[in-house]
């Protein structure tokens, strides 16, 4: 279910209570079915949003070998030197 179709049920069940003048047995299982549905709605969301981020966080991971000896060697040299990698080749 969709956060907008939530609130909308949300307003005409709060008119409901509002008309009635009280929480009726029904209006109080429409309000627990809502819930339920707006906390699944919340996780399907939040459960999107850590995959998207996850991929996202994959894709910039990039490369986990180790260094060879060579590029060691030049990553001292660049971090003694504070320079940039041009001025080591």
């Amino acid at each position: 279910m969709d956060l907008k179709d939530i609130q909308e049920k949300l307003k005409e069940l709060r008119d409901r209570i509002k008309d009635e003048g009280r929480i009726s047995a029904e209006s109080e299982a429409a309000l627990k079915n809502l819930l339920s549905n707006t906390l699944v709605t919340a996780n399907d969301e939040i459960e999107n949003i850590q995959n998207r981020l996850s991929a996202t966080l994959a894709m910039r991971a990039g490369n986990d070998n180790d260094l060879t000896p060579e590029q060691k060697k030049r990553l001292r040299i660049i971090e003694k030197t504070g320079t940039g990698s041009t001025a080591v080749h």
